[in-house]
């Protein structure tokens, strides 16, 4: 009971962190963006693109407009507040900017395909 309990808080803080993040609001009128991965830690994808963009990501342009967050599918409740429709896809790439989704990129298959469908998404 004690192991559900600190499972329990665990979760209970790792969801007031995104929320956190999606509500707080950025000083002097700028715009608040975030891009929200949907994660699993079983799921094999998700260490593909681990491997072959997570570590590159925090060093691109677009991660200075989209700052990356991850969340477990299991803690990715129906967020409609957030205007964030649910998932059963994991890894999900959710693009918010003011608190709305942007765009979203479902699965992943290769750097390529991942880069050209972030630019689809972000090239205003």
């Amino acid at each position: 009971m004690f192991k559900t309990y600190n499972i329990s808080l665990l979760r209970v803080f790792v969801l007031f962190i995104f929320f956190m993040k999606l509500t707080l609001s950025s000083s002097y009128g700028k715009e608040k963006t975030l891009l929200l991965m949907v994660t699993d830690k079983s799921c094999l994808i998700c260490m593909v693109w681990e491997k072959q963009i997570g570590k590159i990501y925090p060093k691109t342009e677009i991660a200075n407009k989209f700052p990356l967050s991850r969340i477990e599918i299991k803690d990715f409740v129906d967020y409609s507040k957030h205007k964030l429709k649910k998932t059963n896809i994991t890894p999900t790439f959710i693009f918010i900017r003011n608190n709305s989704e942007k765009g979203r990129i479902e699965g992943y298959t290769s750097p390529e395909m991942f880069w050209w469908q972030v630019d689809e998404i972000v090239g205003d």
